[in-house]
This record gives structure tokens, sequence and C-alpha cells, in this order.
């Protein structure tokens, strides 16, 4: 279903996913799932297209974008602690985007857990990271300065219930559904889209010598 909003805030939503910049700023995140993973972009426009046309109640957050669903974050000091999130496809990446006014050289890193790494992340940045396996939080803020996010991502739960027949696991097996795969065979599958170092630099390669980029297109 479309996610519920306090009738409080429904309008601001609605205004701020029609604005122009914001349009442009999540589909610069989409173009860039596309550029750096496009197996896993593929696979979340082809799950998500089946969703929506099975149901055309179900509205799409922005035109041309394939992640199912966004998150706010309007701070005035945004920063999480440690975590992972859980819910999203375990194999595919979520776009974070970072937007205020503060020092990106003393505060507001991204901090990756298990890669032992702190990124800077100034404002107007946007990362892809598989959130749901990797452990993630932010550096805090110094006082006075601001921070806000965006992040858009794709649940696992609606590759699940496309697999069961567009109905629940639990409704699937009980009218006698069998899964055709295993486990193992569903995350071997979504390992597998993604690209390899040399697969990407030759795709990205290609595509700055070879290709010209309609960059008003791709963001809108």
């Amino acid at each position: 279903m479309n996610l519920s909003q306090h009738s409080a805030n429904v309008e601001c939503i609605d205004a701020l996913k029609k604005h122009k910049t914001f349009v442009r700023v999540a589909n610069f995140a989409n173009f860039s799932l596309g550029m750096f993973a496009p197996r896993v972009q593929t696979r979340f426009s082809s799950t998500l297209d089946a969703i929506l046309e099975r149901d055309h109640r179900l509205r799409r957050n922005f035109p041309n974008n394939v992640f199912a669903a966004m998150t706010l974050n309007l701070g005035p000091q945004t920063v999480t602690y440690r975590h992972t999130d859980s819910l999203n496809v375990p194999w595919g990446w979520c776009a974070i985007t970072a937007v205020g006014d503060y020092n990106s050289k003393n505060g507001g890193h991204l901090i990756l857990w298990d890669l032992g790494i702190a990124v800077e992340f100034p404002p107007g940045s946007t990362i892809l990271i598989p959130s749901a396996i990797l452990r993630h939080s932010n550096v805090a803020l110094s006082e006075g300065e601001r921070r806000s996010s965006l992040t858009q991502y794709t649940a696992g739960a609606l590759f699940r219930w496309q697999e069961c027949g567009f109905q629940s696991e639990a409704s699937f097996k009980a009218h006698g559904g069998m899964h055709q795969r295993t486990a193992e065979q569903r995350w071997q599958e979504g390992v597998d889209t993604l690209c390899h170092w040399e697969e990407l630099h030759s795709a990205i390669e290609r595509r700055l010598l070879g290709q010209k980029v309609d960059s008003a297109a791709c963001f809108q």
C-alpha cells in the first residue's frame, strides 16, 4: 500500500515531491544507481513496475525513479546511531542524500563500520550503500549547524510479494504454493546483480568516451 502519512504532513510532502529541485535530487540518485549498479536498477524497476501494474492505487514517488520508498529526515540535526536497515532488500542499494549547513570536515561523516572507514559527507552529496547489510551511522554536528537527509530504498518484502504471486507468503503457502528456488539461490541471484569492478570500469569508460548523456532527461 502507499505509506500512510499524518494528515498535517500530506500537503507538504506532496508539494516537495512535485518541486523541480527535489525531483532532480531524487532522480540524480536513481541515475547514479543505473550508472554503478545497472542490474540492481533493472531488478528494482521490473519489480516496482509489476506491482504498480497489479494495483493502480499505488503511486510512484517520482517519475523515472525505481526506488519504491523514501524517508525525509528533516533535522534540524539529522544523525543516526549505528544500524542496518534490515527490512530493505539485502543485495539492494539505498541512496542517501545530505543537505544543510555544516562543516563536513568536523562532523556529519558517514561511518561504515564493517569496512572500518569514515567518509566525509558534505551537504549536497549522495551515496549508494547496501544499507540492509552494512552497518552505518553519522558523526554528530557542531552546535548551530543544520543537516537533513533524503533516503530512497526498496523493501525486500516487495520482491517476496511478487514472487508469491502478489500475495503474502502465508497466503501463498496456505494455497499450496511452493517456492521454485531456495533461499540460498535467491541470495545468489541477488548477488549476481552486482557488478565486478572490471565490468563497471569498462561500462563507465564506454559511456564517458562514446555515449552522450542528456543530464536533463536523466534527472527529471
